[in-house]
């Protein structure tokens, strides 16, 4: 019996338009209504975060920046934290300012940057966030450690970086994609499906009892560790055979499908 739901934003949840559809919102609300625990496990920040969570009315913990933060939506009690430590940031940024790759930086729940680049722009209007163009993002960095870092820029360019920068820094930093452009930047250790083991295990699930759904490789830790693992039809194919079940995509009400199969039991 599925006990809990944890459900990526971004290409899973939210549709091409950034909205949830009304079926998937009713069926979150009708699993709720019966007992499942319903929550949002994405790489975005918190308060990117929290318009959803208060839409669909879930008074429960999120996870966030990829598993970094684990966090009440409501009250704001961090229950969990592993930042990227300030010394391995900081040697980050020669090599992304060489590169000419954009660099996103997040402390205390808010976007930083060196300058705002185009792509810096875009990411903030998709995340819905107040961007903080600081001109060097030394001291920011130095201040305070980050809950996560993230590299934006053009394919090519970003699958280049992350090459170096897994020779670089092995062990010492982990590399994510979680969107063709978006190279997640974690301390070791960080990932939805630790952050999800962590929460869950402090609520008395058991994984089988976990039903996770995603869509792109920053999903596959939870999506693996899940008693069911669901792909959204739009996944990345690496994503989908992991899974245990593919349903439709994001825009087709993918969500609402895995509900109602899993949960519910309609085939």
């Amino acid at each position: 019996m599925i006990r809990c739901i944890a459900l990526d934003l971004d290409d899973t949840l939210l549709r091409s338009d950034l909205t949830i559809d009304a079926a998937d919102q009713q069926a979150i609300r009708r699993a709720v209504a019966t007992g499942v625990t319903v929550l949002l496990a994405s790489g975005r920040m918190v308060q990117s975060m929290r318009p959803y969570v208060e839409q669909l009315g879930l008074d429960v913990p999120l996870i966030a920046y990829n598993g970094a933060i684990i966090q009440e939506a409501i009250s704001g009690k961090i229950l969990y934290h592993l930042p990227v430590p300030s010394q391995e940031a900081l040697r980050l940024l020669p090599v992304f300012r060489r590169r000419g790759v954009h660099l996103n930086a997040y402390v205390n729940d808010q976007l930083y940057m060196d300058e705002l680049t185009v792509w810096g722009q875009k990411y903030a209007a998709n995340a819905g966030v107040i961007p903080h163009p600081v001109g060097d993002l030394g001291p920011v960095l130095a201040e305070g450690q980050p809950h996560k870092l993230l590299g934006v820029g053009e394919l090519e360019q970003v699958d280049a970086l992350r090459k170096e920068l897994e020779v670089e820094f092995n062990g010492v930093l982990q590399f994510v994609k979680s969107k063709p452009n978006y190279l997640e930047i974690l301390a070791p250790g960080v990932s939805k499906g630790q952050a999800l083991a962590e929460l869950t295990r402090s609520w008395g699930f058991k994984p089988e009892e976990v039903m996770a759904v995603g869509d792109a490789p920053n999903d596959l830790s939870m999506i693996c560790w899940a008693g069911v693992g669901v792909a959204i039809g739009n996944a990345r194919d690496e994503v989908k055979q992991a899974a245990d079940l593919v349903v439709a995509d994001h825009d087709h009400q993918g969500v609402a499908e895995a509900i109602e199969r899993v949960v519910f039991g309609r085939e």
